[in-house]
C-alpha cells in the first residue's frame, strides 16, 4: 500500500486539520475506516447517524455531541476531550455503545443561528448489529435492538417509527409477519404502482435476508423496471423477542 493510501490513525486527526486532508483520504479507528469529506446522505439510503460531533468554536479542548434520538432539549451534550481528535471522540462514544460506523465531513455549524456557517462534523452509527442472514424469519427470533445490517447496508434503528410516531415516513413497500410467524404478507406503501398485488403473501422465507431479497424482487415487479432494483434502505419494527416483524422499505 503506497504512502497515500496509508489510512489516517483517527487518535492523529483533529477536528482543526479535517479542512486540510486530502479528499477521501482514509481516516481509520480500530477495525472502521472512514474517507474523509464524506457527509452522510439520505437520499442515497444512508440511514440516520446516532450522533453528530461538532468542535465547539469557543474551545480548544470542547465538542458538542448532538443526539438525534433523544428527547427534545436533552440532545446536547458538550464534551471536553484531552486532544480534541476524531478518535477521541469515537472512543468516548463507544464507551456508550458499539460504533459500527462513522463518517466525516461538514454540516451547518449547529451554533450559528443564521446557518450561513459550516463545520467540520463527526457522524457516528452504534449498535448493536446483526446480520440479516442470522435473523430468523419463519420462528421465534431473538429480541432486535440497534441496526440490521444487509449486503453491507446498515438498517434505521429498530422500533424508531414507534418510538417517535411524529417522523414522517414515505416507505414504498411495508412487510408483515403473521402471528403465526410462518408466513409474510406484502402491503401497499404510498407509492406502490396501484396494480400491485397487496396481499401477495410468501412463506419459506427462512431469514430477513431472504424477506429484504423478496422486497428486491417485488420493488422490481411493482414499478415495472427493466432494471433489478434493490433496497436502498430500511427499517425493522418488533415488539420483543418471539414476536412478528415488520420491515419498511425504501
Amino acid at each position: 500500500m503506497s504512502t497515500l493510501t496509508m489510512p489516517l490513525d483517527a487518535a492523529t486527526v483533529t477536528f482543526e486539520i479535517l479542512d486540510q486532508l486530502q479528499e477521501h483520504a482514509p481516516v481509520s479507528w480500530g477495525e472502521l475506516t472512514a474517507p474523509a469529506g464524506e457527509l452522510h446522505s439520505p437520499l442515497r439510503g444512508d440511514a440516520w447517524p446516532d450522533y453528530s460531533v461538532f468542535p465547539d468554536r469557543e474551545s480548544t479542548d470542547q465538542v458538542l455531541i448532538l443526539r438525534r434520538w433523544a428527547d427534545v432539549g436533552r440532545g446536547r451534550d458538550v464534551v471536553r476531550l484531552e486532544h480534541r481528535t476524531i478518535g477521541d471522540a469515537l472512543d468516548h462514544l463507544q464507551a456508550a455503545g458499539p460504533v459500527c460506523r462513522f463518517m466525516i465531513g461538514h454540516d451547518m455549524d449547529p451554533f450559528d443561528g443564521d446557518g450561513s456557517r459550516d463545520l467540520p462534523v463527526l457522524s457516528v452509527w452504534t449498535g448493536p448489529v446483526v446480520d440479516a442472514g442470522d435473523v430468523p424469519a419463519s420462528r421465534p427470533g431473538p429480541e432486535l435492538r440497534g441496526r440490521v445490517r444487509f449486503r453491507g447496508r446498515l438498517s434505521d434503528r429498530t422500533n424508531v417509527l414507534e418510538e417517535h410516531p411524529g417522523l414522517v415516513v414515505w416507505e414504498k413497500l411495508v412487510l408483515e409477519q403473521a402471528a403465526s410467524l410462518e408466513e409474510w404478507v406484502l402491503r401497499s406503501g404510498p407509492r406502490v404502482a396501484d396494480d400491485l398485488q397487496v396481499h401477495e403473501h410468501a412463506s419459506e422465507l427462512g431469514t430477513l435476508d431472504d424477506v429484504l431479497t423478496w422486497a428486491e424482487q417485488l420493488l422490481h415487479t411493482s414499478y415495472d423496471s427493466p432494471y433489478p432494483m434493490a433496497v436502498s434502505s430500511f427499517v425493522v419494527s418488533s415488539r420483543g423477542a418471539g414476536q412478528p416483524m415488520t420491515v419498511r422499505v425504501w
